[in-house]
């Protein structure tokens, strides 16, 4: 296993975790430091992850970062196109929709064609 590729996401992931559970125990804040606590987990172990990969299998990086952008690039307005939808069907029509909602619906789909964008990417290539 080696570090030294991952070492930055090990430590301020450590630091993230640390300060969550400072919110979480003195300052009795308990949705925002278990929000912190997962965050610094999550950062952890993609830091273990990547740290356990052979050099061989990680991926080429300006590649890497040419399919990244195109596919927020397009996640973005995807995800613009879904919130004027919402917006505009809410208007005229009202459906209710609590704040809560609303950011949830946006947000999935935002990760979601992230996602499926990235994959098309990956597999036709990028121009």
């Amino acid at each position: 296993m080696e570090l030294k590729r991952s070492k930055w996401q090990l430590i301020v992931g450590s630091i993230i975790l640390i300060f969550g559970l400072v919110l979480l125990a003195i300052c009795d804040l308990a949705f925002l430091g278990m929000g912190i606590v997962l965050s610094g987990l999550m950062l952890i172990f993609i830091g273990i992850h990547w740290a356990r990969k052979p050099k061989t299998e990680l991926p080429s990086d300006e590649r890497y970062i040419r399919i990244n952008e195109k596919a927020g690039y397009n996640a973005f307005w995807t995800t613009m196109g879904i919130l004027t939808v919402l917006v505009y069907v809410d208007f005229y029509f009202p459906l209710g929709l609590k704040f809560r909602e609303f950011f949830m619906i946006v947000v999935g789909v935002g990760m979601f064609s992230f996602h499926v964008h990235r994959f098309y990417y990956n597999r036709k290539g990028f121009k």
